[in-house]
């Protein structure tokens, strides 16, 4: 994305203020995209802080949700009295159970770090994972996703999120793919 593309976006296409972002996205993110991925989300995480946001929801799964997790804690302690919150929205305590032993210990450190943990079930199901994307775009004012299919569980939210007239931000428009 060319950096005058994203400070017209912060300049005013969206004026409105916002308080609550949700993140959707893809677990499985080519290796050599993730830098300029990374670096798109931070970049958009700032313009939405800058609007008003303060509070961020992701699923807590391996991929894009662990990667917005950890920027928006970046944003959480580099900016003192910031007021920002990580909320996760989970399917259940047992979402780990396919994780690596390193997702696992990034996984721990994102929930000792968050604000606040909602499970939708006692174990993972089907069901539980799509109540879980629900329950993110319920109540956000934003949709922050990295979506590069249609179908999946990603694909699911982003369509809710449009349906639910939640505003949209794909990521996967703004990086070379």
């Amino acid at each position: 994305m060319e950096k005058r593309q994203l400070e017209d976006e912060k300049a005013g296409l969206w004026n409105d203020e916002i308080s609550t972002v949700c993140f959707t996205g893809h677990r499985n993110i080519k290796e050599s995209l993730r830098p300029q991925l990374d670096g798109v989300l931070r970049q958009f995480l700032f313009s939405l802080y800058d609007r008003g946001a303060r509070t961020f929801k992701t699923g807590g799964a391996i991929g894009f949700d662990t990667m917005a997790a950890l920027a928006v804690l970046d944003l959480k302690y580099s900016v003192p009295d910031s007021g920002v919150k990580l909320l996760l929205c989970l399917p259940a305590p047992d979402q780990t159970f396919k994780y690596s032993e390193y997702d696992s210990i990034i996984y721990k450190m994102i929930l000792d770090k968050c604000d606040g943990i909602t499970y939708v079930s006692d174990h993972c199901t089907t069901k539980s994972y799509y109540a879980r994307n629900r329950m993110l775009v319920e109540g956000s004012d934003v949709c922050v996703a990295f979506c590069t299919t249609q179908h999946g569980g990603t694909y699911y939210t982003c369509r809710n999120a449009l349906l639910s007239g939640v505003e949209f931000i794909n990521l996967a428009d703004f990086v070379e793919l």
